[in-house]
């Protein structure tokens, strides 16, 4: 038995079926997940309010937390606070587009707003600090000694991606004057990175960010970007068809999704990366290959979705359409 059943006033399943991504039990009714948690009790709460919401409204794969015997719904274990969440293995047949947009839409009807995990119209903020604390860390890989061949490559593309980071941000601050807005433009639950969630078992409450919904649409497309097909390709096209059946994007979520595009989240993730490497690094060639064909996806961008940039009143970004 985990020694976290101690803590909560039901009956205790004893049978483990797994451990990653967390260690999970199940009964005859119930999936239980000890969850770590980082957070404050508050930030708890807030999760165990948004995911009842989503149990309401029919998503009881959700992982939902539970109160343990003293009413709080973080659990001390030694030195680690855990969660111990709950939820329902449903078999969902719709495409993960649909779902996606039908979790949006479930988003959307949340009466509160979350204060621990609100970044709807902070993008420019968030950005702003996430430059500052790489711009920390180029430093870091800068001075050291001695003078690794794979980081000094790196090294030297990391005023191209300050570059890119802030022309997004001059980029979004114009999108931000924009007026015309549809009802997708409310805040939603959405998931701090989207990487297909929609299509696990389970849905981790602790992944949940409150925030536009193209902020999950612009994460899904952003893996196609970094290969040579790109939008072109099937897949693509089969989930924005099926996402945009759901969920119509304005104007202006148009351009925000443009804008997420824009910064370049993937070449950060990459820096992490390497920063935990100390040998086998990845092949810088394939990553400039990559981040090639993502530029060519941004250049065509509108054009390849059958979207009329006059008609959007979208900004051309001039090195982009020089770049060939």
């Amino acid at each position: 038995m985990h020694p976290i059943f101690l803590h909560y006033p039901i009956q205790v399943p004893t049978k483990q079926i797994q451990d990653q991504p967390y260690v999970t039990f199940a009964d005859q009714s119930y999936y239980y997940f000890v969850i770590p948690a980082d957070m404050s009790e508050r930030n708890a709460l807030e999760l165990y309010t948004i995911t009842t919401h989503f149990h309401q409204q029919g998503w009881n794969n959700v992982s939902c937390p539970m109160p343990n015997v003293h009413n709080q719904f973080l659990t001390t274990i030694g030195k680690e606070k855990y969660m111990l969440c709950y939820a329902i293995n449903d078999k969902d047949k719709r495409d993960e587009a649909s779902r996606l947009a039908m979790f949006h839409q479930s988003g959307f009807t949340y009466p509160y707003q979350p204060s621990s995990m609100n970044s709807y119209g902070k993008w420019k903020d968030l950005w702003t600090t996430k430059i500052d604390q790489y711009e920390a860390l180029f430093q870091q890989l800068y001075q050291q000694r001695p003078a690794n061949p794979f980081l000094r490559e790196f090294v030297n593309m990391f005023p191209y991606m300050m570059g890119l980071s802030e022309n997004a941000i001059q980029y979004l601050h114009v999108v931000e004057q924009e007026t015309q807005f549809n009802e997708s433009d409310q805040p939603a639950i959405t998931f701090g990175r989207y990487h297909n969630q929609m299509e696990s078992s389970f849905i981790w409450c602790n992944h949940f960010v409150y925030d536009h919904p193209v902020r999950d649409v612009a994460e899904k497309l952003r893996g196609y970007m970094l290969a040579e097909e790109g939008l072109a390709a099937p897949a693509c096209r089969d989930f924005l068809r099926e996402y945009l059946t759901n969920q119509q994007l304005s104007v202006f979520g148009w351009k925000l999704l443009y804008a997420r595009l824009l910064f370049p989240v993937h070449l950060f993730d990459f820096m992490d990366q390497i920063r935990s490497l100390s040998s086998e690094y990845p092949d810088m060639e394939q990553v400039m290959e990559n981040q090639a064909h993502y530029e060519e996806n941004l250049r065509v961008f509108f054009s390849q979705l059958g979207i009329d940039q006059r008609e959007i009143n979208s900004i051309q970004l001039d090195w982009l359409q020089n770049v060939y």
